[in-house]
């Protein structure tokens, strides 16, 4: 019998599979259901999460506010709701949004597969942008970069169990310990106050990723070892585990940065617009940390920001 083509349809939902691109069912009706307390009418398959009928997408879960608004985020695709009030549609009948939201959030972060990586304290750098770039390609397109616009609950809500890495912005957060988060990355911006709720927040065998010459290193440092974390400190100090050496400036506006990466002296470029070339030291710590490659590292910061040709890439010293 000779062999029937492979229909379009199917060959095409192989591709984006492989791609990473397909649509992937989110949350189902009566695991919401079942994680909210709430009640279950009809059934859906949600790909995303939305707080507000003009960020709905088709096949997103919305979290309504009043039928008015149920009905709007239906009209939009949403292919489920979660309400107070019985609405025309697959909905989850909940007694409050907010601590359904919550629960639901706290759900998804007990299923995660993910390495939580959360940083803060980065104002004016591409830090965090860097380390979801360079874990993302280490990882085939399995990262997430969480969307914070709506809050924690939100972004935790619309993690999928089967992501390696979360790359979560904590700054100005209030509710880090909801998070649990396996990493934490510390810029020179964050308050002693939020770096010591970061690191007691951490996992116990996690790891912290902290400005060695801050004046509060020391009392952050104390904290993530209390959590039962490790620490790795970053900058110019001689006693740092990444220690900056040198930093010479490139012919297009770039850097070539020398640093000492736990005890293993490496040469990386950096892009013209990343900034503060100490800062990028803590890309590889987070990378360090989540076990990640390192060459991922140094091939996002050598392009970050940079329009023009390139310095060479990471070579040992």
């Amino acid at each position: 019998m000779s062999a029937q083509p492979v229909p379009t349809a199917t060959r095409r939902a192989i591709i984006e599979e492989s791609d990473g691109t397909a649509y992937r069912t989110l949350w189902r009706a009566h695991t919401v259901a079942l994680s909210t307390g709430g009640e279950a009418h009809g059934d859906f398959a949600a790909h995303s999460i939305a707080m507000s009928p003009a960020k709905v997408e088709p096949g997103a879960l919305y979290f309504a506010r009043g039928e008015v608004d149920a009905v709007a985020a239906l009209a939009r695709g949403a292919v489920g709701v979660v309400t107070t009030r019985p609405v025309r549609g697959p909905h989850i009948l909940v007694a409050d949004i907010d601590e359904a939201l919550a629960r639901l959030a706290r759900a998804a972060r007990s299923r995660a597969r993910a390495t939580i990586v959360a940083h803060a304290g980065m104002a004016g750098t591409p830090v965090g942008r860097s380390i979801f770039t360079a874990l993302n390609m280490a990882s085939r397109g399995l990262a997430l970069k969480a969307n914070m616009a709506d809050g924690l609950d939100a972004a935790l809500s619309g993690l999928a169990a089967d992501r390696s890495h979360a790359v979560f912005n904590i700054d100005e957060c209030a509710s880090i310990e909801r998070l649990r988060p396996h990493i934490f990355v510390g810029g020179r911006e964050l308050s002693r106050a939020e770096g010591m709720r970061a690191g007691a927040a951490l996992q116990s065998g996690g790891a912290a990723v902290l400005p060695a010459d801050h004046p509060d290193f020391a009392c952050w440092r104390a904290a993530a070892l209390d959590a039962g974390a490790q620490v790795f400190g970053y900058g110019r100090k001689a006693s740092a585990d990444i220690c900056l050496l040198d930093a010479v400036g490139g012919f297009d506006g770039g850097w070539l940065v020398t640093a000492e990466i736990m005890g293993q002296r490496m040469c990386f470029s950096l892009g013209q617009h990343f900034g503060d070339a100490c800062a990028s030291l803590a890309v590889f710590g987070a990378m360090r940390a989540a076990g990640a490659s390192m060459g991922c590292a140094a091939l996002v910061l050598q392009s970050a920001g940079s329009t023009d040709r390139a310095l060479p890439g990471t070579v040992a010293v």
